[in-house]
């Protein structure tokens, strides 16, 4: 009987690089189809073809039978489709052949250029299976970025979104802003940085008069603002905010002075005490947000994101 000599370390590696590239193949290909999954289903869709991999590395020593069918391209196929459904179930047959295809299609580019830097590498007379795992991970985030803007949008969501918390009169609303390198609007009494506020988003804040004039306002109907006056538990909080954007010029946004802010869990300093502008419709079409927060209050909180200033444009057009 053959003796091999079984080096724990190595395959250990082997089969982490394996499973890095499941997890990731699998991470991709949800967020460039918009498929949803959850974590613990990645990671169980990861754990089926990596266990299929550390059979196969026992079968190629002969500790298995069957090596051959190990390898047998239906198998394989198999194999990559069960873990396609545990990482997705429940999901439509139809939806099932799209996520597939572009499993399929991740998965061989990337194994291509990984195996391909593997044995191009190689020195010690065996692939370089850890560098070849690390090109291929780059090439999964490389075609994610350069077809989809996947790892961008991620980071965006992750970075470039902070929360936000606005007190007036024993009220906090709690909310989600953008911060947008697009906004320069400033308070015109003060000079002080604008932040822009969805309408629905200070609902509970409002007094329900003000929320009727910003829907007028919203409607184009601007003899509304005659009716600013009547607020009079407001008067001293309120500003008129002009404003011009792409195919609307000299408009007006209904603003407002809260008692203060909170960035990202900081208050911000005495210097920078912006100005609520109220802005009729939602900001964002997928209610991920529902604010625009200038760079400057970013910057000028305890806690500014790391790296610098966040450098996204907003994709609003309304103001």
């Amino acid at each position: 009987m053959p003796e091999y000599t079984l080096y724990v370390d190595v395959w250990l590696v082997r089969l982490g690089c394996n499973f890095v590239f499941e997890y990731l193949l699998l991470w991709a290909t949800a967020t460039i189809t918009h498929t949803k999954t959850r974590p613990l289903r990645l990671l169980l869709g990861s754990l089926v073809g990596t266990f299929h991999y550390f059979l196969y590395l026992l079968a190629s020593l002969g500790l298995l039978p069957y090596y051959g069918i190990l390898r047998f391209l239906p198998i394989v196929v198999l194999i990559s489709l069960a873990m396609v459904f545990v990482t997705f179930y429940p999901i439509r047959w139809k939806n099932l052949l799209k996520v597939a295809a572009h499993f399929y299609g991740i998965g061989f580019i990337a194994a291509g250029m990984g195996m391909a830097a593997a044995y191009l590498l190689e020195n010690t007379g065996s692939p370089q299976f850890a560098v070849g795992t690390l090109v291929s991970i780059l090439a999964i985030l490389l075609m994610a970025e350069v077809g989809w803007g996947v790892v961008h949008e991620t980071l965006a969501n992750r970075v470039y979104r902070v929360p936000i918390e606005i007190f007036t009169d024993d009220i906090t609303i709690q909310t989600t802003a953008l911060v947008d390198t697009g906004n320069h609007l400033k308070d015109p009494l003060n000079r002080q940085p604008v932040i822009i506020v969805d309408n629905k988003a200070l609902s509970k804040l409002l007094p329900s008069q003000l929320s009727e004039i910003i829907a007028d306002l919203g409607a184009g109907n601007l003899d509304s603002l005659d009716r600013l006056g009547q607020i009079s538990e407001w008067q001293t909080r309120l500003r008129l905010i002009p404003y011009s954007s792409i195919g609307k010029n000299n408009g007006l946004l209904v603003g407002f002075r809260p008692d203060a802010v909170r960035v990202d869990g900081c208050f911000l300093p005495e210097h920078l005490q912006p100005t609520i502008a109220i802005h009729p419709y939602p900001l964002s079409s997928e209610g991920d947000y529902m604010a625009l927060l200038p760079p400057v209050l970013l910057e000028g909180s305890a806690a500014s994101l790391k790296g610098g200033e966040a450098h996204v444009k907003t994709t609003t057009t309304d103001i």
